[in-house]
């Protein structure tokens, strides 16, 4: 990500800069029947995989071991939503392609929530 929108805190800032968020089209092509590798930028990038079916439904595991199994939809305005069936976090962003990453800012919080910087197509093992 560019260092000025490393400070950056609203959608609309980010637009001014040029970037587009994602529509429901462009996530679904990019992030359905895929893992996906990436960090929690708000919680000191703490590393991730997952992986994402077409069906909505995913499973995950982190850098502490702890594995989740949860759901993703994706709304008409292109906001990812995810639902974790334990204690991970669920929450709604708004996704924008930043060089070869999808980075996710959430819109009730206001922070940069996740970056998925390596999207393969289908399952793959979880191990990080």
């Amino acid at each position: 990500m560019k260092p000025e929108l490393e400070r950056q805190t609203t959608k609309d800032l980010l637009l001014s800069k040029g970037y587009k968020p994602l529509t429901k089209v462009e996530l679904l092509e990019l992030i359905s029947n895929t893992t996906v590798c990436g960090d929690y930028e708000y919680s000191g990038h703490r590393k991730y995989k997952s992986f994402m079916n077409a069906n909505g439904e995913m499973n995950g595991k982190n850098d502490w071991g702890s594995y989740e199994e949860g759901n993703y939809t994706i709304d008409e305005d292109g906001h990812l939503s995810v639902a974790w069936d334990g204690y991970w976090e669920e929450w709604t962003g708004v996704a924008f392609k930043v060089a070869n990453e999808i980075k996710f800012y959430d819109t009730n919080s206001g922070i940069w929530r996740t970056t998925f910087n390596n999207i393969t197509k289908g399952e793959q093992s979880l191990a990080i």
